[in-house]
């Protein structure tokens, strides 16, 4: 596993390198935000004295620094890019779950808002249901009373003739006929 290392720890011991390095001319090789310092042969070669006095070090080892303290710079720069990013991103976040818990609140309270409701209408139905069990009830007994109303007041005789319950049939219509008459 690669560990990275802390952009400010890369640039210590970049200029930790350069100030060992102090001594021996250098050539800089830029790639992108990277600065690399190394030894230029091509410096010695052209009859630069090999042990340079601390003087003549001086614009060498000020040119590392500031190429040091540009690397430094940038790797701050972007780190401060990188944090403002994640700053962003950790609000964008936090507002799509504040977002998602209004939506889940709002789904809760519909619910319950549905569910009572379907208590209501159940209750509702089942009060109905009772009161048509009533009427059912009511309107069986009143059949039976009725039925058997009928099966007490008309009797049929086996030979077809139907009789009430005081006697025969002349006997009903005389007692119809003076119901009608009184009225």
């Amino acid at each position: 596993m690669e560990q990275t290392k802390h952009p400010k720890a890369e640039a210590l011991d970049q200029i930790d390198a350069v100030a060992r390095d102090a001594r021996e001319p250098t050539t800089r090789i830029r790639t992108g935000n990277l600065v690399l310092l190394a030894a230029d042969e091509r410096v010695s070669a052209q009859g630069r004295n090999q042990n340079p006095s601390p003087v003549e070090r001086w614009p060498d080892l000020l040119e590392r620094v500031q190429g040091a303290a540009r690397y430094i710079r940038d790797v701050e720069d972007r780190a401060q890019e990188q944090e403002t990013h994640v700053q962003d991103l950790l609000r964008q976040v936090r507002a799509d779950m504040d977002a998602a818990r209004a939506q889940v609140l709002a789904a809760e309270r519909e619910t319950h808002e549905v569910h009572a409701q379907a208590i209501k209408l159940i209750q509702a139905a089942e009060d109905r249901a009772a009161a048509a069990e009533e009427r059912a009830a009511a309107a069986e007994q009143m059949l039976q009373r009725i039925a058997e109303t009928i099966d007490a007041e008309f009797v049929m005789q086996p030979g077809g003739q139907v009789t009430g319950q005081a006697g025969s049939t002349q006997d009903a219509r005389a007692r119809t006929s003076a119901t009608r008459a009184a009225s």
